[in-house]
C-alpha cells in the first residue's frame, strides 16, 4: 500500500492565484482565475450575508459564475442547465448554508469536517438530483465555503488519494475527505506556504477574500490539490 505521496513536487507560486484559466473564453478573464473564483463565488454570498440575504429577486449566484468555475475547473456535465443550477443553488443555500454562516468559526475542528461531508452530500443531492454529483457539489462548496475544509474532488484526485489508501476506488465523497484530511495534515509541514493577497474585485471584495485567507486553511489545502495533482 503506497501510503505517502512524494513531497518533491513544484510549489504552487502566487502568480498562478491571479492567472486567468485558458479554458474559460480567451484566457484573459480575471474571473476564472482562483483569487476570481473565490471572488465571484464565496464574495457573492459574503456579500448577500451583510444585506440580510436579500439579492433584488436574482439567484445569489449567477449562472455566469457557475459556468464559468465548470469551465475553469473542467468539470463533466451534469444534465443539469445553469439555470436550473443557479436555482437550486439558491435554495440550498438559503436552506442549508444561511442559517450557519456566522456559525462557521465557532465550530470545532471535528464538527467543521462533520458538517463539510454532510453538505457536500445534500447538495448534490439538492442541486443535481443525485448523489453522484459529490465531485461537482465539492467544487461548489470549495469556493463558496472557504470557511469550512472542504477538499474538492475530480478522477485524477480521486485515484491518487486512493492509491495512498491501498484501494482501486474511493466510493464516496466520505472515504475521500477522510483520506484528504490524513494526507494533508502528513504533507501541511512540507506544502505550507504563505497565502497571497487579493488583487481582483472591488475594495471591499478583496477586503473579505484576504480576511477569509488569512482566517482559514483555505490556501493550504489549495496547495494540497496542486500537490496531489502534480505528484
Amino acid at each position: 500500500m503506497n501510503t505517502q505521496i512524494d513531497i518533491q513536487t513544484p510549489s504552487l507560486q502566487h502568480s498562478d492565484w491571479n492567472t486567468p484559466s485558458q479554458q474559460v473564453g480567451s484566457g484573459y478573464d480575471a474571473r476564472s482565475s482562483e483569487n476570481g473564483l473565490l471572488t465571484i463565488m464565496y464574495g457573492s454570498l459574503e456579500h448577500a450575508s451583510r444585506f440580510e440575504w436579500l439579492n433584488a429577486g436574482r439567484t445569489l449566484v449567477d449562472k455566469t459564475y457557475i459556468n464559468i468555475l465548470w469551465q475553469a475547473a473542467d468539470l463533466p456535465p451534469t444534465g443539469v442547465d445553469r439555470t436550473r443550477m443557479a436555482s437550486d443553488l439558491d435554495a440550498f443555500v438559503r436552506a442549508h448554508l444561511q442559517p450557519l454562516w456566522q456559525e462557521f468559526e465557532h465550530l470545532t475542528h471535528d464538527e467543521k469536517h462533520q458538517l463539510t461531508i454532510k453538505l457536500v452530500e445534500r447538495a448534490a443531492n439538492d442541486v443535481f438530483g443525485t448523489g453522484y454529483q459529490e465531485e461537482a457539489s465539492s467544487w461548489l462548496l470549495y469556493y463558496l465555503c472557504p470557511p469550512l475544509p472542504v477538499f474538492p474532488m475530480n478522477d485524477v484526485l480521486r485515484n491518487v488519494i486512493a492509491d495512498t489508501q491501498g484501494k482501486s476506488v474511493l466510493n464516496s465523497y466520505a472515504e475521500y475527505h477522510q483520506a484528504c484530511r490524513q494526507q494533508f495534515s502528513h504533507l501541511l509541514p512540507h506544502i505550507h506556504s504563505t497565502a497571497p493577497a487579493a488583487e481582483y474585485g472591488t475594495v471591499r471584495e478583496i477586503d473579505a477574500i484576504n480576511q477569509i485567507l488569512r482566517g482559514s486553511d483555505w490556501w493550504q489545502r489549495r496547495c494540497l490539490i496542486h500537490h496531489l495533482l502534480t505528484a
